[in-house]
């Protein structure tokens, strides 16, 4: 079941890819009244969407990497507290 999602959502990529591609390099040059162009989105979402899941993505990449930061930093300064105490205690 779940090679079969990972195919269908490598599939759907390449498609969103090569349809968006067409978009941004073939569709310039074709005439505005041409019915092609009702198939394809406008060319603000074309850009914003991935401009927006970019964004979102680095966003939740950077708190996880903030996040496992701070862990680590809280683990070695509590460590460190409990040395300090074990020094003071001896």
């Amino acid at each position: 079941m779940s090679a079969k999602i990972g195919c269908f959502m490598i599939a759907a990529g390449v498609i969103i890819f090569i349809a968006l591609s067409l978009k941004i390099l073939i569709q310039p040059f074709i005439p505005e009244d041409n019915f092609i162009h009702d198939y394809f989105p406008a060319t603000e979402l074309v850009f914003g969407i991935p401009i927006l899941f970019g964004v979102m993505f680095f966003c939740g990449f950077g708190m996880y990497i903030f996040e496992v930061i701070l862990k680590e930093n809280v683990a070695s300064m509590q460590n460190t507290i409990i040395i300090l105490k074990e020094k003071k205690h001896s």
